[in-house]
């Protein structure tokens, strides 16, 4: 049985279904279903839905970042588990066809480097037999707490104020 980085087991059925159970509003309007994962890998289906698409027919760029961003935060937290705080720090997707109908899209996110602070992977998310849309991307994992850094002008003013007493 593979585990996480902090050595608990990772039960992916288990996964897939507490993903179903616990999936955000945003997620739902997506209609973002998770098909597999492992370790550092996740799977992805978003349905074909005129709701999702553009004035040429296609699905919206917009829905297809989503997907991306999505997937591999369940890759990552693959590895980390899903209470670790994170966020994006920067993601790149390029548009190499026209997402149609009546495809539904398959998008398979990979951790490429599981750093201790951040953390680097990609997405390829395809329509059919198609490779419509590639993504690098890094999170950021974050302290515990409210989810934030301090900002290195907090840690300054700290240190600094330690120094002076």
């Amino acid at each position: 049985m593979e585990t996480s980085l902090n050595n608990a087991p990772l039960d992916f059925d288990t996964a897939i279904a507490r993903w179903d159970k616990q999936k955000a509003n945003f997620i739902k309007t997506l209609d973002l279903h998770l098909v597999e994962v492992s370790r550092g890998k996740a799977t992805m289906r978003m349905p074909f839905r005129a709701q999702i698409s553009n004035n040429a027919g296609a699905v919206h760029g917009g829905a297809i970042v989503s997907l991306c961003d999505t997937v591999f935060w369940v890759a990552l937290a693959s590895i980390y588990g899903p209470e670790q705080p994170t966020a994006t720090a920067s993601l790149t997707c390029s548009f190499l066809r026209p997402a149609l109908s009546p495809d539904d899209l398959i998008a398979c996110a990979t951790v490429l480097k599981p750093g201790a602070r951040i953390v680097y992977g990609e997405v390829h998310v395809h329509s059919g037999e198609i490779l419509v849309a590639h993504t690098t991307l890094s999170f950021l994992n974050t302290p515990a707490g409210d989810g934030r850094a301090a900002s290195p002008a907090g840690r300054f003013a700290n240190s600094a104020r330690s120094e002076a007493t």
